[in-house]
């Protein structure tokens, strides 16, 4: 079923609201104020539409900088115009999850903004692809299974497209199936890790970290694990994070969902002592090599972990996955005795449950930053100051 509508403002999830006859649909596709024919799916409760045709664009409408397959969601669009978007979208998450957050983040005098960091474009030091039948490297359609052959990425790094483009000189490294992770590191040569293998060229094994640099600092991260995807996001949240927290020499920190250490190395040549848990065992022990100084332990990390982690902190960091903190979690946090707690969220959502619960129950928010280290994405990077 086609139907023609005017878009909205956008919601969570990459999409804008449209109304026909009273009922909401989901638009996927649309820039807020255009008038589009959408393809509708009614087969939920909920209809969601893709356009089909745009009938009158928005001046914020431009050419798709990445719509070969999916990892570009709001690429038609200026990037000027997703900054807008991807505010819109924490307002409105704060609006109907985030209680009485709103009117707390009024009455401080804070406003939500989605900052620009650096280029749209050749700042993604990490792409996972998959090799197809024929043994091309491939992305997903987006929405789909099927896989499409590619031999550059726009929004990846350069040395990462060198690779791409000249992935005939890898024949054999590689075999139908394969899920193939292409890595720029900030302190050294690309590399590509298959499984638990990693090659610096074709035919040529190299150990199983990357040097990553940012800040004054390096750190030893295994290639097949996490590091932030964005080549300025681990300065940027550094930033945030430190400066936020106003961490002294003589703090005690705790520090949850630590990773590899991006924040625990750090903060270990700053305070006076810090904790860090992470669940993964892996990186626990890039973490451990990373800084050395800090108490480090491989733990599920859950509210009675958080409650009594967090003991005798003056300061707490957070990081959680998407997912968030969850409600028991944040209630954990807020009844700690630290004098800070920072939170990085990486879904509108969840950070508006977790900041509203510990609001609500007597924490207070000093600052609120978003940051747009996912151009050309739905995604968000948050970090939130409480005391």
């Amino acid at each position: 079923m086609k139907i023609q509508l005017e878009a909205g403002s956008p919601v969570h999830g990459g999409y804008t609201l449209g109304r026909v006859d009273g009922r909401v649909i989901l638009v996927d596709g649309a820039i807020p104020g255009e008038t589009v024919e959408i393809e509708v799916d009614d087969s939920e409760k909920l209809w969601k539409g893709t356009v089909t045709q745009v009938v009158t664009p928005s001046p914020d409408r431009v050419e798709h900088v990445w719509d070969r397959a999916g990892g570009a969601e709001l690429g038609y669009m200026k990037r000027s115009a997703q900054l807008e978007w991807k505010t819109a979208v924490i307002e409105d998450a704060i609006s109907h999850l985030g209680g009485s957050l709103k009117a707390h983040l009024k009455d401080a005098g804070l406003n939500i903004r989605v900052r620009e960091v650096g280029p749209g474009l050749g700042t993604r030091t990490r792409l996972d692809v998959d090799v197809d039948d024929e043994g091309r490297l491939a992305m997903h359609e987006r929405g789909s299974d099927a896989l499409v052959p590619i031999d550059s990425m726009p929004l990846a790094a350069p040395a990462i497209n060198d690779i791409l483009a000249n992935q005939d000189a890898w024949a054999g490294t590689w075999k139908p199936g394969d899920r193939v992770r292409l890595i720029a590191p900030t302190g050294q040569g690309p590399v590509v890790a298959i499984d638990k293998d990693v090659y610096r060229a074709p035919g040529e094994k190299t150990g199983s970290r990357v040097l990553e640099r940012a800040a004054g600092y390096s750190w030893e991260v295994t290639a097949s694990g996490f590091w932030q995807t964005h080549e300025k996001a681990p300065v940027t949240l550094l930033d945030a994070v430190l400066k936020g927290a106003r961490i002294r020499p003589g703090d005690r920190v705790a520090e949850f969902y630590g990773g590899s250490g991006l924040f625990t190395l750090p903060i270990s040549e700053k305070a006076r002592a810090i904790r860090m848990f992470e669940g993964s065992a892996g990186a626990v022990r890039d973490a451990r090599r990373n800084a050395p100084k800090a108490e480090i332990a491989q733990a599920a990390i859950n509210p009675h972990l958080l409650a009594t982690g967090s003991e005798g902190a003056d300061v707490v960091i957070a990081d959680p996955s998407r997912a968030g903190l969850g409600v028991k979690g944040a209630l954990a946090l807020a009844a700690s005795g630290a004098q800070a707690i920072a939170l990085v969220s990486c879904d509108p959502a969840a950070m508006a449950r977790d900041v509203s619960t510990m609001v609500e129950n007597g924490r207070s928010v000093m600052s609120l930053a978003a940051f747009d280290l996912f151009p050309h994405t739905i995604h968000t990077e948050i970090v939130t100051i409480l005391s």
